[in-house]
């Protein structure tokens, strides 16, 4: 059997390699897919978007994100006519607030809770049976709903 030589070609070996975990995470935070909170920690945006999906109706995914994305540091950052932006600060403390009750009680996160859970607190706190020193829960829970629904439209 004979081999023709002159018909062989030969291809340098090309080492592909994957892109870095970075490439991937920036592909997805430009894609849309994966939202970086820009005025909340990762637990407080985590803690938002459990309340927001039990608040919201069905299919109001981003509304967590919307509201991420409109806290502003101030009042006085709002349109003369417009109604005031949510200042962070509230968000800020509501927040940790909520998680501090809930790991005192359960010892969980508010966001590793199931919704039947997550639900029976902030009932518990609408009713004002769960109560914090810092802050009227029961008020701010109220606000949050208003503003989520109002985002969510």
């Amino acid at each position: 059997m004979a081999i023709n030589a002159e018909k062989l070609t030969v291809t340098p070996l090309r080492r592909t390699t994957d892109p870095s975990p970075t490439v991937w995470l920036k592909r997805l935070v430009d894609n849309g897919t994966l939202y970086v909170p820009q005025n909340l920690t990762l637990a407080q945006f985590a803690t938002l978007q459990a309340i927001t999906l039990l608040l919201s109706y069905p299919g109001s995914h981003y509304a967590a994100s919307r509201l991420d994305a409109c806290l502003a540091t101030s009042a006085g950052n709002a349109e003369p006519d417009a109604p005031p932006p949510p200042i962070a600060f509230d968000y800020h403390l509501g927040l940790d607030e909520l998680e501090t009750i809930t790991r005192t009680r359960t010892g969980y996160s508010f966001a590793e809770l199931t919704s039947d859970l997550q639900d029976a607190i902030l009932s518990l706190i609408a009713t004002r049976d769960l109560t914090t020193r810092k802050l009227d829960l029961a008020l701010w829970l109220e606000h949050l709903h208003i503003q989520t629904l109002a985002l969510a439209a």
